[in-house]
């Protein structure tokens, strides 16, 4: 028997792809030489949550549809998920690494050593490492099932002491971990060690299969407790505003290094993920949605792949067309950008979805 449409994942799905594109846009905003830092804010600080949630909606998708209930033939599996997520990868890197060397006239990203660390890696553009991760967490897949059926026999514990062994784990991997070495391979290997290393997000992954396993029973305690899931959202919201204008006004940070210090692998930003997941999943699942956001987040969430791919081709094109007219871009041109982006990036997506496009290239674009 199939399982009901849950709609408030899939307007999670929408909200969390508008998070990256700010992140994205973001980072435009914050090289201007005097930022507006309440925008950046908004952008770079309180969009933070939208990476990793996508790691707790994909276990979510993971385990909702393959539970613990029912046999896991892990061939089938991971043949349907390197469909799904390594054709586009590889499709959308080898696009990325020719249109970025055809705009800087420099081809020696497809030099060997090059070529294979930037597959390996997932460095063809800024936003596309995140399959990578992604793609080890299903690697990984029979390693979860059985973690899972472990904390379950007490959730309560085992999430709470896996939630603070992770938050120790990201703080020495963000903050004082350092290796130099005079091996290209190490030193890649620890450099980008963010693209592949799951343990940053072991957490909120684990969260997301956990609330897919017992969904029921995760909603029944949202509806119940409320206002402890507002004022925890409150909370963490300026925690994380507290500490990026604490560090700019207390420790002399520019924003930039505001923005690089209170990611979300900070012990606040963990707190502001999982805060966000439970403060959405209780507004959108367990309260009344106005029909409008309804219509504008369920198109957003059907989109949301196709948008991630290839948003940053838009922000690109937006970008160079400012620098070629030597626009300042303040914070009215970077909004303008944000609406832009999106709108573009959800044409193209409406396109690639809702028409009928030749099977190698539906899987290449789209994963299906």
């Amino acid at each position: 028997m199939s399982k009901r449409f849950i709609h408030s994942i899939n307007y999670m799905r929408g909200l969390c792809m508008l998070g990256v594109i700010a992140i994205h846009v973001g980072s435009v905003a914050i090289v201007n030489p005097s930022p507006n830092l309440g925008l950046v804010a908004i952008l770079e600080i309180l969009s933070r949550f939208s990476v990793p949630a996508f790691f707790f909606l994909s276990a979510f998708g993971m385990f909702y549809s393959q539970p613990l209930d029912q046999p896991f033939v892990y061939k089938d599996y991971l043949r349907r998920r390197l469909r799904t997520v390594f054709v586009p990868y590889l499709a959308w890197s080898l696009f990325y690494m020719v249109y970025v060397s055809v705009i800087s006239h420099n081809f020696s990203v497809f030099q060997p050593y090059a070529f294979f660390r930037t597959l390996w890696y997932g460095l063809a553009m800024y936003h596309i490492y995140f399959l990578v991760i992604l793609l080890w967490f299903y690697f990984l897949m029979p390693l979860w099932r059985p973690l899972l059926r472990f904390m379950d026999k007490a959730p309560w514990l085992s999430f709470t002491l896996l939630f603070f062994a992770n938050m120790a784990f990201n703080f020495y991997s963000s903050y004082i971990w350092t290796v130099h070495s005079d091996n290209p391979l190490i030193q890649d290997a620890f450099n980008f060690r963010l693209n592949y290393i799951v343990l940053h997000y072991l957490f909120i992954f684990m969260f997301g299969a956990f609330t897919a396993e017992h969904f029921g029973s995760v909603t029944d305690w949202l509806k119940k407790h409320g206002v402890l899931v507002n004022v925890f959202q409150a909370a963490t919201t300026l925690g994380m505003l507290a500490a990026y204008y604490g560090v700019m006004h207390y420790l002399g940070y520019d924003p930039l290094s505001a923005v690089f210090t209170i990611h979300q692998l900070s012990p606040i930003g963990m707190a502001y993920t999982l805060s966000t997941m439970l403060f959405l999943l209780y507004w959108w699942e367990c309260r009344p949605v106005p029909q409008w956001v309804h219509k504008v987040f369920s198109l957003l969430g059907d989109y949301s792949y196709p948008i991630y791919l290839v948003h940053p081709v838009f922000l690109s094109a937006c970008t160079g067309l400012a620098a070629h007219l030597h626009i300042y871009l303040r914070a009215v041109h970077i909004i303008a950008i944000y609406v832009i982006v999106t709108a573009c990036a959800a044409a193209y997506s409406w396109v690639v979805v809702e028409h009928k496009l030749p099977k190698w290239l539906s899987i290449c674009v789209k994963g299906k």
